[in-house]
């Protein structure tokens, strides 16, 4: 029995140049879409962030704001 990447090679040698073209087209958007969704903040980098930031003392927050406050 033939894997899969061997059955949809057998396939494509098998189309026509126009549904080969649309097959191609739909493989550039599949991995164009698994790029953007790899580039989304994950549980892993929330978890990193708040490693990082546990040494820190006070209010992350407080300090953003005073540091506006500075500019206005």
């Amino acid at each position: 029995m033939l894997n899969l990447k061997e059955q949809t090679i057998k396939e494509l040698d098998e189309l026509k140049p126009e549904a080969l073209a649309k097959v191609y087209d739909l493989i550039t958007e599949l991995k164009r879409t698994n790029r953007a969704k790899k580039s989304k903040p994950t549980a892993a980098d929330y978890i990193k962030v708040r490693e990082a930031l546990k040494q820190c003392k006070g209010s992350l927050s407080e300090d953003i704001i005073l540091e506006r406050e500075d500019r206005i």
